[in-house]
């Protein structure tokens, strides 16, 4: 590593596994600047330092914006781990419009690439850095009446082998952690799991018969970001019980 203590650039931590994710890195001794759009209410980022013990909340808007404010906080960022967040809406084959299709992968894929293209030249000028983005397993195994969430996913997981060849050279590292049937409120409301009918069939298609932590989830983000795991690049490691 180019320094003891990692810094640690982390996107829309509020949502899906990013309380995991914050959790993760505080624990393993990184310095973590957790950006979402809630906090451009200086007053719900307070209450989130507070919370939050030796976490810097960061106000994200564009990216552009988001990395500048950051790097006020930090002078380089070594890990950049980010996904993009839009809710899996239900979008059949004959309502894929542009103006249906457009906002998935503006959030999806735009948004994601552009964070890591204001963070990169300055890893590559270090020699070290590690790109985590977020993704999903919904696309290798297909997600029918939800083409437009499934086909932005796979657009990101299909830029990670190309810009670690890219990278590599650079010493910098590009994985993606594609979950699946992770247990959040978000994705799996507990009023619909806690439904014994609902659950049974969910799960049925799950090998391992039971949903994911958002815990698990982040521990294969951890690999990838801060084990001595430098010889590891390219791959989009599926978190989702065996499912595809």
């Amino acid at each position: 590593m180019t320094q003891q203590t990692p810094v640690v650039l982390l996107t829309d931590v509020e949502a899906f596994i990013g309380p995991a994710l914050v959790s993760m890195f505080r624990d393993r001794g990184a310095k973590v600047l957790a950006a979402d759009p809630l906090f451009a209410d200086a007053g719900v980022a307070s209450a989130y330092a507070t919370a939050h013990p030796g976490v810097t909340p960061v106000a994200q808007t564009t990216p552009a914006e988001t990395v500048a404010r950051a790097l006020g906080h930090e002078a380089a960022i070594d890990v950049l781990c980010t996904g993009g967040v839009h809710p899996a809406n239900r979008t059949t084959a004959g309502g894929l419009s542009e103006e249906v299709t457009r906002p998935y992968f503006e959030k999806l894929v735009i948004e994601p690439l552009a964070y890591m293209s204001l963070l990169v030249e300055g890893m590559k000028a270090r020699q070290y850095g590690r790109i985590v983005f977020v993704t999903s397993a919904g696309p290798v195994g297909g997600i029918p009446n939800f083409t437009a969430y499934a086909s932005a996913r796979a657009a990101l997981n299909g830029s990670v082998r190309s810009l670690a060849i890219e990278l590599g050279a650079a010493g910098v590292s590009v994985n993606a952690v594609a979950p699946n049937y992770i247990e959040t409120e978000a994705y799996f409301p507990q009023a619909l799991i806690s439904q014994p009918a609902v659950r049974s069939k969910i799960l049925s298609r799950v090998p391992v018969r039971r949903f994911g932590e958002p815990g698990e989830a982040a521990a294969a983000v951890e690999f990838f970001a801060l084990a001595d795991a430098r010889f590891v690049t390219g791959q989009v490691l599926s978190v989702s019980g065996g499912w595809s």
